[in-house]
């Protein structure tokens, strides 16, 4: 599968550089934990077709559909899922109040930032002011945030092929998998990937499911443009593995912090991507599939690969 879509950027200090535009985002609409800053007016406008308002509530359908996808996100992904909010962990927890959207002209259809607007309170996403009505960007941006939440591990195959599983959170049935890597030369190859990462990912999430990757979840809110729950199925491969992994993530980025010498949450961008987080990445992959005692031949050729993997980088 390709996919043609430039979705997101993960952004950090910069992110919050330029915020000039703030003043022109006029409109708010709140809905739980999320705050969506926009205007109707100006060079940072939403076009026209995306002002409609069918249910007269005076608030654009457009902006109202991004906020029920969000609020879903945060319903199924904490409330079912168990995952902790991002706002309730300690990285941003005395910081950071809300969520805020800003709805600007961006060149990609979403970003998250990982680091509090202080002046808001808030942890802020940006996202387009044309995105299509069936999109999940936010749902995937909303991921990311959860991500940043529990560890400072930013490298794009893990934050990427994560979040694109935790879009089949909300697409039928469950995503497209292929065989875990069996050789160091397959781990590096699968560490300078981005998106198609998800494959791994949704591989890792098939192999550990219990529960025959189904889930119980009370749907509650719609994509105002199909009049359909924004949650199509309750079909979703390997939650418990994928949250085990992200604690695992909390364990090991102390150890880089102590082992390099950053601050618990004052990592550049750069120590964040840094190819050294790799190997505590897998690692902490590993130590999640170790748990399950699972006697599949594919995860223990993956975990004795990545046992070899760390050998040789420690010797580098």
């Amino acid at each position: 599968m390709r996919f043609k879509i430039l979705f997101l950027l993960l952004f950090t200090p910069c992110f919050l550089s330029a915020f000039s535009y703030i003043n022109t985002l006029d409109k708010v609409y709140k809905q739980n934990e999320f705050r969506i800053y926009y205007t109707l007016e100006g060079k940072n406008a939403l076009p026209k077709k995306n002002q409609t308002d069918l249910n007269q509530n005076s608030v654009p359908d457009y902006v109202e559909n991004i906020a029920n996808q969000l609020s879903e996100s945060s319903k199924l992904f904490i409330e079912t899922f168990g995952f902790v909010h991002p706002l309730q962990q300690p990285r941003f927890k005395d910081k950071a109040k809300f969520i805020d959207i800003h709805l600007i002209p961006i060149k990609v259809n979403g970003a998250a930032g990982d680091v509090v607007y202080e002046k808001n309170e808030s942890l802020v996403m940006k996202l387009s002011l044309t995105l299509i009505p069936s999109t999940l960007t936010p749902v995937h941006e909303f991921f990311h945030l959860i991500q940043y939440g529990y560890s400072m591990f930013n490298n794009r195959w893990q934050m990427e092929g994560q979040a694109r599983w935790a879009e089949y959170a909300f697409r039928k049935g469950t995503g497209k998998h292929k065989k875990l890597p069996s050789c160091i030369q397959e781990i590096k190859e699968l560490t300078k990937t981005i998106y198609e990462s998800s494959y791994f990912w949704e591989r890792i999430a098939f192999l550990s499911d219990k529960s025959g990757c189904s889930f119980n979840h009370k749907r509650e809110y719609k994509n105002i443009f199909t009049d359909k729950f924004w949650v199509e199925d309750e079909k979703l491969c390997g939650v418990d593995i994928i949250k085990n992994i992200l604690e695992n993530y909390q364990k090991y980025d102390k150890e880089v912090a102590k082992l390099y010498g950053f601050t618990q949450y004052g990592w550049s961008e750069k120590e964040q991507k840094s190819p050294n987080n790799d190997l505590y990445i897998l690692l902490s992959i590993r130590d999640a599939l170790k748990s399950l005692q699972n006697k599949n031949t594919e995860i223990i050729d993956f975990i004795n690969a990545i046992n070899r993997y760390k050998s040789i980088t420690q010797k580098e």
